[in-house]
């Protein structure tokens, strides 16, 4: 007999205590939607927690909404990506179908939204999390079709505060190639229509074609309800909504919230994500991350706060620079070089960390002319100077990719780059060290305790170079060159970990991570890529734009 599950009476529930498929059990309610429930469950057999959502009777019952769930299913197993929540089971039990998920401790974007805007710093990095998981879905040939902030789960990490994860992929479409394609337009009917009204795009609310702009609709009222504290369009009923969506144009981000400086720099992106022609919009997610990220990029200093100085968003890392009265261990030259620079029109482009070697503090100033009225000014007061650190022969097995480099007033030479992994290893990193290097791709959950000794030692770069080339052979290219510039930022020498280069050439060679990995290239590197940069562009030769984005990164760094 089928097991019924019904939403009327939680408490009475018939599910809770049952085994399903012999291997879940049931052990209480997590939450409900409109056809579906999720419930907390324990796999018998490993012990471990896991979410289970299952179908309401009713829906169960209905052919397309069973066929619908098995769609979300092979939806959500063909994106492994962190920020997309992963289904590690599948199956029917009693006539009931179910999906096994990661359990995650946290609350949606919706629930922290309702207490008013976020900081601007805060909103960018969800912003961006949320387009790098849906670009990951695009390039899969998946469009989620109903972005909104209850789909939007917030994992607390210990590595960072907001960990992005996109939830229900029941009302998925799958185009033309996408590798769950022979599930997906049989169920799609012509004219049907789907989403929720408050995001929901003009031909998506018209029954129209469907395809990855619909998504970017939807990100841009995401973007502007995380800057703005509320809705683009708020109106008395749902079709009210959809006809504003229809036919009014984007509110204007500085007269919702005047207190936001950055709103002019971010109107024009949202206008363009909520174009009303589709053919207006940026083509993907990965198309408007990389517009996102060049907004970001032209932000004065200190438009994004923080508790102690600027953030800026650099490849995919936020990265923290000490104001000028700080400058402890590890002590960084962070500001812009002399007036005499500044008179030249030469200004500060990034702010860099460099490590003490033998209590020596070094920094590097990436002096490039300015580009707009938006670049930093000239600091009042130059900070002492900084001994130069001595040189040495790196040993044949530190594996220093060390070139020469003439002097330079303006540029200190870069110190040596060694190999961090002729240390003696910590425990925690050894384990997936070895899997890394025999080929095997640890899960998200075994990556837990490299995370944990990330939190524990900020200042050693080993656990996030050991996440960089996770992340690279699980094919999530812009979360590892994240990882591979953090490390860089603890600890510049350890560039000399001898799989950062390739892992960082292979994510230029890939669309949608391109252009912050060869940003990451050039700054962690510079000159001392060309030899291998060589060597990928020749490997490249048979894909045509991979080669001619490795081949960009070359000019660049003549």
């Amino acid at each position: 007999m089928a097991v019924e599950v019904s939403r009327t009476d939680p408490l009475n529930d018939p599910l809770i205590g049952r085994k399903l498929d012999g291997r879940y059990e049931v052990v209480g309610r997590l939450g409900e939607g409109g056809v579906g429930v999720v419930y907390r469950g324990r796999q018998t057999q490993l012990g471990r927690f896991v979410a289970i959502k299952v179908l309401q009777q009713d829906a169960a019952a209905s052919p397309e909404w069973r066929r619908r769930f098995e769609r979300e299913a092979r939806a959500l197993s063909a994106l492994a990506h962190p920020n997309v929540v992963p289904v590690t089971d599948s199956g029917i039990d009693n006539g009931v179908p179910f999906l096994v998920m990661e359990l995650l401790q946290g609350k949606t974007l919706a629930d922290l939204l309702k207490k008013g805007p976020l900081p601007l710093e805060r909103a960018l990095d969800i912003a961006r999390q949320l387009l790098r998981g849906l670009a990951f879905a695009h390039g899969k040939g998946i469009v989620h079709r109903d972005l909104k902030p209850a789909n939007v789960f917030l994992q607390a990490l210990p590595d960072q505060t907001d960990h992005v994860r996109l939830l229900d992929f029941g009302m998925a479409k799958f185009l033309d190639g996408s590798t769950s394609r022979s599930i997906a337009e049989t169920q799609t009917r012509a004219g049907a229509v789907f989403g929720t009204p408050a995001y929901m795009s003009p031909e998506q609310a018209k029954g129209g074609t469907i395809d990855a702009r619909t998504d970017v609709y939807a990100s841009g009222a995401l973007l502007f309800e995380l800057l703005a504290g509320r809705r683009p369009f708020v109106e008395d009923t749902p079709e009210s909504v959809v006809m504003a969506h229809l036919t009014q144009p984007v509110p204007s981000l500085a007269k919702v919230r005047p207190a936001l400086a950055a709103a002019p720099q971010f109107q024009p992106l949202v206008e363009r994500a909520m174009a009303k022609k589709p053919s207006a919009r940026f083509k993907d997610a990965g198309a408007m991350l990389a517009a996102l990220d060049t907004v970001i990029d032209k932000l004065p200093a200190g438009a994004t706060g923080g508790r102690e100085a600027r953030r800026r968003t650099t490849g995919g890392a936020r990265v923290t620079a000490p104001s000028g009265a700080r400058w402890g261990r590890r002590a960084m030259l962070l500001l812009v070089c002399a007036a005499a620079v500044a008179a030249a029109g030469i200004y500060l482009r990034r702010e860099r960390r460099a490590p003490v070697d033998n209590a020596a503090p070094s920094a590097k100033l990436a002096a490039r002319p300015a580009k707009s009225a938006s670049a930093p000014a000239p600091a009042k007061s130059k900070p002492p100077a900084a001994p130069a650190v001595a040189a040495r022969a790196p040993a044949e097995d530190e594996g220093s990719l060390e070139r020469p480099e003439p002097a330079s007033n303006e540029r200190p030479t870069r110190s040596r780059a060694r190999n961090p992994w002729r240390a003696p290893i910590p425990r925690p990193l050894k384990s997936i060290r070895d899997r890394l290097n025999h080929g095997l791709h640890p899960t998200p959950k075994a990556l837990q305790p490299v995370h944990e000794f990330a939190a524990d030692n900020p200042d050693d770069p080993r656990p996030l170079l050991l996440l960089g080339h996770a992340y690279a052979q699980l094919g999530w290219f812009s979360d590892s060159v994240e990882r591979y510039v953090k490390a860089a930022h603890v600890d510049s020498t350890c560039r000399g970990d001898p799989q950062m280069l390739p892992d960082l050439l292979a994510a230029v060679a890939h669309p949608t991570a391109s252009r912050s990995a060869a940003r990451a290239v050039r700054d962690i590197y510079g000159a001392e890529a060309l030899p291998p940069l060589d060597k990928a562009i020749k490997g490249a030769a048979d894909d045509r734009e991979a080669s001619a984005r490795l081949t960009r990164l070359r000019e660049s760094l003549r």
